[in-house]
């Protein structure tokens, strides 16, 4: 049901947002399996950085979170590993 859900990759800064890519679903994970197992960096809340968007079959966005760097690039390369050491 949620094969068709996007997580889009981008950098708030200067209360400007930058997107910088959609996440890809890989073969072993669908979006919403890559939201749920990148990890939140709760020393960004609702400031600058890298964030995620998720959106549902509709395209409306339903879920906001921050991440590190290495998260944001290892779902722009396509590695299904989210969950890996934070530099």
């Amino acid at each position: 049901m949620f094969h068709h859900s996007k997580i889009l990759v981008w950098y708030q800064i200067a209360g400007q947002k930058i997107i910088l890519g959609e996440a890809v679903s890989s073969q072993h994970l669908d979006a919403v399996s890559m939201w749920l197992t990148a990890p939140e960096e709760t020393d960004q809340a609702g400031e600058l950085g890298y964030r995620l968007s998720l959106f549902d079959d509709d395209g409306r966005q339903i879920a906001n979170k921050a991440v590190s760097m290495l998260t944001a690039d290892t779902l722009l390369s396509g590695n299904s590993k989210t969950s890996e050491t934070r530099y």
